[in-house]
């Protein structure tokens, strides 16, 4: 049974990120698809919790790590990556984000046959001071170095790693993110509108981390602009290191949900009057997809990742400008913000897609014989 080994994700279970809900949506389905594929899932020992439910050939496994945002991903990842040497003894490795993928050397080293997913472009997040910045742009380099093979989430960022490593362009894939509809909650989850105190229908909503590239600020003073014209704005998400930029945010008319999750999360995302996200950087834009998913009003950031999603042009507006959200935000119409998109168009986001493109880029890289390290 050929074995897998993944690292660089925080949790598998409750966490918020793109990351971690890319993970939640393709190797279970992959382990099911696959029971002749033995996955194990490295996550940090804090984000631990059971799941019972998972397919036999998916085993996650907690292991420590410091609990500090500069060093817990690239010692988590050292950690997990000596832990699958010595135990699993994986075929493939599979590195999530260009921080763990620093050590992307080491396990070719080890003899495993590495797949690298960038996610996005780290080290632009002013978070970071430039030392790390600087560890992260070196990961970004040696992931498509030595990697068998790098993975990309949109076109955009294809065509960004292309334009600047050409010598490896050849081991380089784009794969979307993919997600199915999700299934009729029917009811359930439908208390949280009178827990948040909000009417379905009547409510602006965000969804996604706490993090300063979010631009959830924006949001914010573009509705406090606006006063009482404005529908309630609901912010669902959390954070992870930047939480105290939004201290701030609470304030009438805006109400911070905290993170959301199944039939909760997906009421949110089907009863709101209009979603709206102001990021300025994104790999791909994986709670675009949901809220696609969902069929309502959308309005987002002029990005070359949420132009990919192919909305009339009304429906982007340029990053940062507040008078541009207001606008939007106090449309008496925001049934004009619905996307319009054809099923073939939406085909190259599905769920199924995403994991047969996975399934044979490993059976590429694992089981061909031109492809041993």
């Amino acid at each position: 049974m050929p074995r897998i080994a993944v690292v660089g994700l925080r949790g598998m279970t409750n966490v918020i990120g793109g990351i971690e809900t890319h993970c939640r949506n393709l190797y279970p389905a992959l382990a099911s698809k696959r029971p002749d594929f033995d996955i194990t899932i490295y996550q940090r020992n804090a984000y631990h919790h059971e799941n019972a439910s998972l397919p036999p050939n998916l085993t996650v496994r907690p292991i420590w790590a410091p609990k500090r945002r500069a060093a817990e991903a690239f010692l988590h990842t050292l950690f997990a990556i000596l832990a699958a040497s010595l135990n699993v003894r994986p075929r493939i490795l599979h590195i999530h984000a260009i921080g763990p993928g620093l050590w992307t050397p080491l396990a070719r080293l080890l003899g495993m046959r590495v797949i690298v997913t960038i996610h996005a472009r780290d080290y632009d997040r002013p978070k970071w001071s430039w030392p790390i910045a600087a560890g992260l742009k070196l990961g970004e380099n040696l992931s498509c170095r030595f990697a068998n093979a790098v993975v990309c989430v949109s076109q955009a960022g294809l065509q960004d790693i292309s334009a600047r490593y050409p010598r490896h362009t050849a081991r380089f894939h784009a794969i979307p993110h993919g997600l199915d509809p999700p299934l009729d909650p029917d009811g359930a989850g439908a208390g949280v509108f009178d827990e948040l105190g909000v009417q379905p229908g009547r409510y602006l909503l965000a969804v996604g981390r706490f993090d300063r590239t979010k631009r959830f600020h924006d949001l914010v003073c573009a509705r406090q602009a606006l006063r009482k014209e404005a529908m309630p704005l609901v912010i669902v998400g959390s954070g992870v290191g930047d939480h105290e930029v939004f201290t701030d945010l609470v304030d009438d008319g805006v109400v911070l949900a905290g993170s959301r999750f199944g039939d909760e999360l997906v009421q949110l995302y089907r009863n709101a009057s209009l979603f709206i996200h102001p990021s300025q950087m994104e790999g791909f834009g994986l709670v675009v997809l949901e809220a696609l998913n969902t069929g309502i009003p959308i309005a987002l950031s002029d990005l070359p990742q949420h132009r990919e999603f192919g909305l009339a042009d009304h429906c982007y507006f340029k990053v940062g400008d507040i008078a541009a959200i207001s606008k939007i935000m106090a449309h008496q119409h925001h049934a004009a913000f619905r996307p319009a998109l054809s099923p073939s168009a939406l085909m190259q986001f599905t769920h199924a897609g995403m994991v047969e493109k996975y399934e044979q880029l490993i059976e590429e890289i694992g089981f061909d014989e031109e492809n041993r390290p």
